[in-house]
């Protein structure tokens, strides 16, 4: 049923959880996990032609665009190396585990790769936001199970524990 798992991680120490919950799946189907992490891209400040504040030159644009690479460059860098821990842990517990990063829109890109990747079970934990902070900020677990067209795991923060 369950042949290849995803579990989406943003580098804190709440999103591991997922992958208790992946191992056990796992487990009962013989299955491959994914850890994914998505960066947001780096924004250089753009050029400006007008009273608003921006770059003013090419130059000073072609700098700011190297800085955001760099920085882009740095983020995949440390994903990596976050989840290939993760990996070689999970891969000393006889599971198959491979990962994957990312740069763009977390939750786009974790409904292009489960598309592209033919996932069957995407597992990802939310924070728990509620209110006019979730209408603001929107929710990637939101999105994924909105639009995925994948079954999805969502694991919640405990409000007991988590104070």
């Amino acid at each position: 049923m369950f042949k290849k798992i995803l579990v989406p991680l943003d580098g804190s120490r709440f999103a591991s959880r997922a992958i208790k919950y992946a191992v056990e799946i796992a487990r009962r189907f013989d299955a491959e996990i994914i850890l994914m992490q998505v960066e947001k891209p780096a924004t250089p400040i753009t050029a400006s032609d007008g009273p608003q504040p921006g770059i003013h030159s090419p130059a000073a644009a072609k700098v700011a665009v190297q800085i955001a690479l760099d920085e882009d460059k740095r983020n995949i860098s440390k994903a990596r190396r976050y989840l290939s821990r993760k990996v070689r842990e999970l891969k000393g517990k006889n599971i198959a585990c491979s990962y994957h990063v990312n740069i763009g829109n977390p939750a786009e890109s974790i409904i292009l790769y489960s598309r592209k990747k033919k996932i069957d079970l995407i597992i990802m934990t939310s924070h728990g936001k509620s209110g006019i902070v979730r209408a603001v900020m929107g929710s990637v677990a939101d999105e994924v199970v909105r639009n995925s067209g994948k079954p999805v795991l969502v694991i919640r923060p405990n409000k007991h524990s988590e104070k």
